[in-house]
């Protein structure tokens, strides 16, 4: 008798541990809905409309399962927002400049930040997706290091802000993107008067952002009367390394080039290391300009003309969007909103340093 109810409260006892490891997850594959349904259901949210069905559905797989949604105080002095990026970072990204302002941002207007990240991983974005699922954020901004218009995480169940990309059916939704058509065009019609002949060294041929750069650039040159080639455009996958070597290579085959539009300034170091090896100077034998005005910009020899990516301003004003959502106000869901960043001309396009009025 004494082993019988042994094993019987050792039954019960892994009951409990099972039920207290029960996940939207689990739920989801039972139910046969997605998570994001899921924490929808659980969290009594209206961000998306679910039918009585499926809402049974979900409940009464999350009875079966033994799911209890975990109670977390909440903290009433902050607003709690998540700042998700949706992939990876790196040490030399840009893009890390978002996070330092978004917290400077959060912390003027007393919010709590948290900085999660999905690595390119759908367990990572699962994760991410159960965490927000517990009830404790009052607002989520979704960022990407690369400019996109077909970000993967849509429909969370709380008021989301989008930073530097968009869900593909970008209807309703608050986005904060950089305007790289304008950009790329302030840049190169302020040196396309004074350099004829452009190669364009970009980054990926399938990014918006490169497509919008390209034409901006072309449209320069043909407000100047000068039409650019098929061959004047380039791709390195913004590999430094490829960067380097199609410049040797293009330059050995067209010598005539005056200046090389770089798809970044990290883009640019590639390109400044093939001009040494071509035995050329920057800024005397030929202009170099880059994009994004990284910090490096300044240190390089001669320092690099380039536009502003403008960060800063795209992650501040997300953070103040995200607030607005989360103290309950109103934001109107409108076309997405645009930033433009600032020129500076440098000693590696010279004669248009020059010629600045």
């Amino acid at each position: 008798m004494f082993l019988v109810q042994t094993s019987l409260l050792q039954l019960l006892m892994e009951q409990h541990r099972m039920a207290s490891k029960v996940t939207m997850s689990m739920i989801a594959q039972k139910a046969q809905v997605s998570q994001p349904t899921v924490s929808i259901v659980l969290n009594n949210s209206d961000a998306v409309s679910i039918s009585d069905e499926t809402k049974k559905r979900v409940l009464d797989a999350a009875r079966e399962l033994g799911y209890t949604k975990k109670s977390t105080p909440r903290r009433s002095s902050h607003k709690q927002v998540v700042f998700i990026i949706d992939g990876s970072l790196y040490c030399y990204d840009h893009f890390l400049l978002t996070i330092n302002a978004a917290m400077e941002r959060a912390l003027d207007l007393n919010i709590s930040l948290k900085t999660v990240a999905t690595l390119s991983t759908k367990e990572g974005e699962a994760m991410i997706k159960e965490d927000i699922a517990s009830g404790d954020y009052d607002a989520a901004i979704v960022a990407t290091n690369m400019t996109s218009d077909n970000c993967s995480l849509s429909q969370l169940p709380i008021p989301t802000v989008y930073l530097n990309c968009h869900p593909k059916d970008n209807n309703n939704v608050i986005a904060v993107m950089p305007d790289d058509y304008q950009n790329a065009k302030k840049l190169a019609q302020a040196v396309a008067p004074y350099y004829k002949h452009p190669l364009i060294i970009a980054g990926d041929n399938w990014m918006k952002a490169t497509q919008d750069r390209i034409s901006a650039i072309k449209d320069a040159y043909q407000d100047n009367n000068i039409n650019l080639l098929l061959d004047d455009v380039q791709y390195c996958s913004w590999s430094l390394r490829e960067a380097c070597s199609l410049v040797i290579e293009k330059l050995k085959e067209e010598p005539s080039y005056d200046i090389i539009f770089c798809a970044s300034d990290y883009v640019a170091l590639g390109v400044y290391q093939a001009l040494a090896l071509l035995n050329m100077k920057v800024g005397k034998d030929i202009a170099v300009v880059g994009y994004d005005n990284q910090a490096i910009c300044k240190e390089l020899s001669p320092q690099l003309t380039s536009v502003e990516l403008p960060y800063d301003a795209m992650s501040r004003l997300a953070v103040e969007y995200a607030y607005a959502l989360a103290s309950g106000k109103q934001v109107k869901k409108e076309k997405i909103r645009t930033l433009q960043g600032e020129l500076f001309i440098r000693a590696s396009s010279p004669k248009a340093r020059i010629n600045l009025s």
